[in-house]
């Protein structure tokens, strides 16, 4: 799934995000941008609609949007740049 933290979110906010989706299973790669930070989560998230909603409530998230599709990380959703596999 993709965590998408609202414009101006503090460093607390975004480190209570990752340490959710720590507690919830979930291996949590974070992607800092200019005007927002992005929080790729790595993990099954089928038939947990409940960690949809835990992240959804945590202050300074903007939306949670699920990610049901193999090779996430080299997805168009994860990352814009190209992905290059050796």
């Amino acid at each position: 799934m993709i965590v998408v933290m609202k414009s101006g979110a503090s460093k607390e906010q975004i480190q209570k995000a990752v340490s959710t989706l720590d507690e919830l299973g979930y291996k949590a790669h974070l992607i800092e941008g200019i005007l927002r930070t992005v929080i790729g989560a790595v993990g099954d998230e089928r038939g947990k609609p409940q960690d949809i909603e835990t992240l959804s409530v945590l202050e300074g998230v903007e939306k949670v949007v699920p990610i049901l599709q193999p090779y996430k990380l080299a997805s168009r959703d994860f990352r814009q740049e190209d992905t290059h596999f050796k």
